[in-house]
């Protein structure tokens, strides 16, 4: 069944578009403001970690605040969070700041994704079908911002930030027109049975694990793409064009992802993690190949919007209505915890290893190997 366009879908990409650019921008010049202000290459991955930590906590805690609060006003919070991120960072890069910008930014991101994809599964729309919608707007989001963030960061890196400020900020009128959906109302067992955690459902604990590993690709991209891009001897506005080819590749796993879904979970699971970390960690050794490594980068993105999009419509269809927030939270913890993992263990072993490509070679294959041997319970569909 198709569905027309309505005036909730207008407002609900306009506001995830908006976001998406500005983001988009932030993930190329962030990581060059840090080396421009002085930073180390491994200090760099520590700074941009740390937004992963409000990321955790925010998203460990939204389960239960959406039982409190509209998953609209968790998207106004997080376009809030992230203008106000871009803009201090903008105005100084004194240490503080920057740990500062980058906590708001975690938080708003948490914010962002857990309560677009939470909003937008409570249309009409099947949830795969909504996510992958939400998925190709952040996507096209995603290819616009670091190109611009590119050229703009070319001329100026503080006056990319101040562009990134302004687009984030047009999305606070477009979200305040998205529909007021009531607060979740957690379901009661039926009398006699005992409650069962949302995180020990068949298909929950799967779609953690496939948040964890595009989170992890995600947080190598945010961190260290530019930067290697950048030392392999290549200009900023080619490093803003790798990130968009990595964010267009992801564009396209995310629309074949209801197809690659006929495969069964586990199948789904596994093409997706081996792309997405496979494609990084040979990438970063063509770097000085731009063709080579394009190539590469583009089969990572493949696999990780494989695994973005699927993952959370898997944590929605393995509960209640009324537990999708909870389940969609779950499984962007997982994410949080990649995106602070991932930038911090390339951080750390650019102390001990030759180089930051080998070290975030490593990474990317270690980040693989729970998802591909942890198994969870079968679902029926999977028989």
């Amino acid at each position: 069944m198709t569905h027309a366009p309505t005036r909730e879908d207008l407002f609900a990409e306009g506001t995830i578009l908006l976001f998406s650019v500005s983001l988009g921008m932030g993930t190329v010049l962030v990581p060059l403001v840090a080396t421009a202000a002085g930073y180390s290459l491994g200090s760099v991955g520590f700074l941009i970690g740390v937004a992963a930590v409000t990321q955790i906590i925010a998203r460990a805690g939204m389960g239960a605040l959406m039982d409190r609060f509209s998953t609209r006003t968790f998207i106004l919070w997080a376009v809030t969070l992230l203008v106000v991120s871009f803009a201090i960072l903008a105005l100084s890069d004194a240490l503080w700041v920057f740990v500062l910008s980058q906590l708001l930014q975690g938080a708003g991101r948490a914010y962002f994704f857990t309560g677009t994809q939470t909003h937008v599964v409570r249309g009409a729309r099947p949830a795969v079908s909504a996510l992958m919608i939400m998925n190709v707007t952040n996507g096209i989001g995603l290819l616009i911002g670091p190109l611009l963030g590119g050229f703009v960061g070319d001329v100026s890196l503080r006056l990319g930030l101040v562009a990134a400020t302004l687009i984030g900020a047009l999305g606070i009128p477009a979200c305040l027109l998205l529909t007021r959906y009531e607060p979740f109302v957690k379901p009661r067992p039926a009398p006699g049975e005992a409650a069962v955690p949302v995180w020990r459902r068949p298909g929950v604990m799967t779609a953690g694990w496939m948040g964890a590993t595009a989170g992890a690709w995600r947080g190598t991209l945010n961190s260290y793409l530019s930067i290697l891009v950048v030392e392999a001897g290549h200009a900023v506005p080619v490093a803003g064009a790798m990130m968009t080819v990595a964010n267009l590749a992801a564009l396209g796993g995310s629309a074949v992802a209801g197809t690659v879904r006929r495969l069964g979970v586990r199948a789904s699971a596994a093409l997706g993690t081996v792309l997405a970390a496979g494609g990084i960690a040979v990438m970063v050794f063509f770097l000085p190949h731009l063709v080579w490594a394009g190539v590469f980068l583009a089969i990572s993105g493949i696999g990780a919007g494989i695994l973005q999009t699927l993952g959370p419509a898997l944590g929605a269809e393995a509960v209640s209505a009324q537990e999708r927030g909870r389940s969609i939270a779950l499984a962007g913890t997982f994410r949080a915890v990649s995106l602070l993992v991932v930038p911090m263990g390339i951080g750390a072993l650019v102390f001990v290893l030759p180089s930051a490509a080998v070290a975030t070679a490593i990474v990317a294959v270690a980040t693989a190997v729970p998802p591909l041997v942890v198994r969870g319970r079968r679902r029926p569909r999977d028989e």
